[in-house]
């Protein structure tokens, strides 16, 4: 016998397949009609065989017996339509653990689908691309003497710090720079330059300019020559090509996948698994609404808890970060006895196992996790625990809906013996509106910790706001301009501030920006490795630093304000 919705074989009599849930022929009962328990079973009609005939022989009544097969097969088409409507609609008759499962998967696509109004990028495939560009600064707005010993220094405003990257590893480059400055002007800045093999770096203030280097295929052979020895490593050995490396780091990126699948595997398991027992309609409050809801129980066993457990600890060995660190610094040069001594103290595996023994020893304190889950309107409104463990009273409570739109209010609520942390969180998280809002709070015993954001993305300025606030005594808060496209995010916070018994004590301007790179900025007319200079060469350039250094020390003094100075000093 076959299931009519999946085509997966079942057993014979079988009221409901165990694969989908949905309703099998057989669980039809008498033909006077549906019921709550036991629907019609459908007439059968059986094809006739070459031996006999549905037509009436001669001498027959044929009058009588002439629409009979006719009347029959159009009966069992008729029954077979309902049939298939059933099957198709996916479980009007279908299993409680059926309709557990598709309230499940309803509501994680609505989580999931939540923010397709707002446009924001897939910043996870820009970085799988390999090409893309990284800013982030920072700048002094005021800072309060309340910080500095009572201290004024307001003539900082404007000093901070910038970092900027671009990768391309299909163009075999990669750069950065870091930087100190002072309103437009920079103080100190320090680059870098990856070209193939070639790792360069320079200052405008330290090297005047003048990029220096190795190249790293040549590493240890070039450090030999500068007289570098040691005698566990053979240096000479040291090679390596920094975007082959990360060409090879990536392959476990199959790994991943295979983990992936494997722990998709392991959740079907485990959801066989679990027993689930439909109850009555009640009524359930969630997040402030009365709503009308479906009871389930749900039992998932402590065995498929335990199997579960193990099936991670299998998958996240399957990504072998130490095999892979290991394969690294084969093919950089590096000997295997000096490989075994740099892993000798960092074996992932057994802290994976670590884990999953003291997962599972919670699991076996907590036995088998009994569940009250109410479904609303197709979606999951709460899922309820309450149990004494170890002589503690646990109660739990997750709460999703109960306003307009779904996703827009959800809580937490966690009850150990009397003493009570909630987490509950409302807005327009859908952007319904066209502006993404959200208050999250949470309440532990008298402290609580309030999250409170807002972002217009079609607005022209100042569109983002965000403030955590500490039992109102404490706050951090930032507003400024936040911009998304389908491959970048660009932020400009005018004001991040750090407020405290409402006294502002520091303000910031910040900035970040990730996008797709539009090349390298950092260049070098000049360049010199370090291979092709002699001992004299090297002493000349540390010589070189060293003045540069003591000159920008004095430019530096020279732009600071008298009144910084004696506060300095």
């Amino acid at each position: 016998m076959f299931c009519l919705k999946c085509g997966k074989e079942i057993e014979a009599g079988a009221k409901f397949c165990p694969h989908c849930g949905a309703a099998t022929s057989a669980g039809f009962g008498a033909a006077g009609g549906p019921s709550a328990s036991t629907p019609p079973e459908p007439p059968v009609y059986t094809m006739p065989s070459a031996q006999s005939s549905p037509w009436p022989e001669a001498g027959q009544d044929g009058n009588k017996r002439r629409g009979m097969p006719l009347l029959i097969g159009g009966i069992a088409a008729a029954a077979l339509v309902v049939v298939l409507i059933v099957a198709a609609i996916g479980g009007l008759f279908s299993s409680p653990k059926g309709q557990v499962e598709k309230a499940i998967a309803k509501t994680a696509a609505a989580y999931a689908g939540a923010g397709d109004h707002l446009g924001l990028p897939d910043l996870g495939k820009l970085l799988e691309g390999r090409s893309y560009t990284q800013r982030m600064s920072f700048a002094l707005n005021s800072l309060s003497p309340e910080l500095t010993g009572w201290y004024d220094l307001a003539a900082l405003k404007g000093l901070g710090v910038r970092m900027d990257a671009d990768y391309d590893q299909k163009g075999r480059k990669m750069d950065a720079e870091i930087a100190a400055f002072w309103d437009s002007e920079d103080l100190a800045v320090f680059q870098m330059l990856v070209d193939g093999g070639d790792m360069l770096f320079a200052s405008p203030q330290f090297t005047r300019g003048e990029a220096y280097g190795l190249n790293t295929e040549t590493l240890g052979k070039d450090l030999v020559r500068l007289g570098a020895q040691d005698d566990e490593i053979d240096v000479e050995k040291i090679s390596f090509n920094l975007f082959d490396l990360m060409d090879k780091a990536l392959s476990s990126q199959e790994q991943a996948k295979e983990a992936q699948a494997a722990m998709g595997d392991a959740y079907k398991q485990l959801f066989d698994a679990i027993q689930v027992e439909k109850g009555g309609k009640q009524k359930v409050e969630v997040n402030g609404k009365s709503l009308d809801a479906t009871l389930y129980h749900v039992v998932v066993p402590e065995d498929a808890m335990k199997d579960y457990i193990n099936a991670w600890e299998d998958a996240m060995k399957l990504v072998d970060a130490q095999a892979m660190s290991r394969e690294i610094l084969l093919s950089m040069g590096f000997d295997k006895g000096t490989v075994d001594d740099m892993l000798s103290e960092a074996d992932v595996s057994d802290i994976y196992s670590q884990m999953a023994d003291t997962l599972k020893q919670a699991v076996k304190t907590l036995g088998d996790l009994e569940l009250e889950v109410s479904v609303s309107g197709g979606y999951v409104s709460a899922v309820e625990y309450s149990d004494r463990i170890q002589g503690t009273k646990v109660e739990v409570g997750l709460y999703l809906g109960g306003g307009e739109n779904y996703v827009d209010d959800l809580s937490l609520e966690v009850a150990l013996n009397g003493q009570k942390l909630t987490i509950q969180s409302t807005g327009d998280h859908a952007a319904k509106s066209g502006v993404f809002t959200d208050e999250t709070t949470l309440r532990a015993d008298s402290s609580r910790l309030t999250s409170e954001l807002r972002w217009e993305p079609k607005a022209g300025q100042n569109n983002f706001e965000w403030e955590l606030k500490v039992d109102n005594t404490a706050s951090l808060s930032m507003e400024g301009q936040l911009t998304a496209t389908k491959n970048s995010i660009d932020l400009k916070l005018e004001d991040l501030s750090v407020k405290a018994a409402g006294s502002r004590l520091l303000s910031l301007e910040a900035s970040y920006y990730l996008g797709p790179c539009q090349g390298m900025r950092v260049s070098f007319p000049s360049r010199r490795l370090l291979s092709d200079m002699d001992e004299d060469d090297l002493m000349d350039l540390a010589q070189d630093i060293e003045s540069n250094a003591q000159d920008w020390a004095y430019d530096v003094m020279d732009k600071l304000p008298a009144d910084l100075l004696n506060a300095l000093y």
